[in-house]
């Protein structure tokens, strides 16, 4: 009778697969004459960007939830500071969003000279029970947090990107 048990058990955890976050392209919000004013080293946020991806990965290996895709979209301050927002259909549950954020937030951040430099790179959580239930990448090309809706609609210039992260994320 165990060892029927604990067959059927094995049987089950195989079914149940955790999450599997994936990357894939990034979005900035601001033009390359910009990150360069901004005195941004494309290698060290590179570096920042597979770090991030590595730490989200860690964070949600052994969770379980349905598929979802969107986007990560993540602010670099140029004191230090790092924020993130999901932008994901359907939305994570609080608990994994929080997961996803924090793992961003323990990433030493990338230099930025002043203001805030704005990315977003795609990501979908994929946890396949079957070969053929694989998630998708979005098909929308432009992140648009929530969050951020509010903010733009209080501004005079919405698509100013240092003024809505001063809306949306206060100094």
């Amino acid at each position: 009778m165990k060892l029927l048990l604990a067959s059927l058990l094995l049987m089950l955890a195989s079914l149940v697969q955790a999450a599997e976050p994936r990357f894939d392209a990034v979005y900035f919000f601001q033009s390359e004459q910009t990150l360069q004013d901004k005195q941004v080293n494309i290698e060290d946020l590179a570096r920042f960007s597979r770090k991030m991806q590595s730490n989200v990965w860690n964070a949600l290996k052994k969770a379980s939830m349905p598929n979802s895709s969107g986007f990560l979209v993540v602010a670099v301050r140029s004191d230090g500071e790092i924020a993130a927002w999901l932008d994901m259909q359907p939305a994570l549950h609080e608990y994994y969003e929080n997961q996803v954020i924090e793992a961003v937030k323990k990433v030493p951040p990338f230099a930025v000279a002043q203001g805030t430099v704005v990315f977003g790179i795609k990501m979908l959580i994929d946890t396949p029970k079957w070969l053929t239930d694989r998630a998708k990448h979005t098909a929308r090309s432009k992140p648009a947090p929530k969050e951020w809706k509010k903010a733009q609609e209080t501004l005079a210039n919405p698509g100013d990107m240092d003024e809505l992260m001063l809306a949306v994320w206060p100094e």
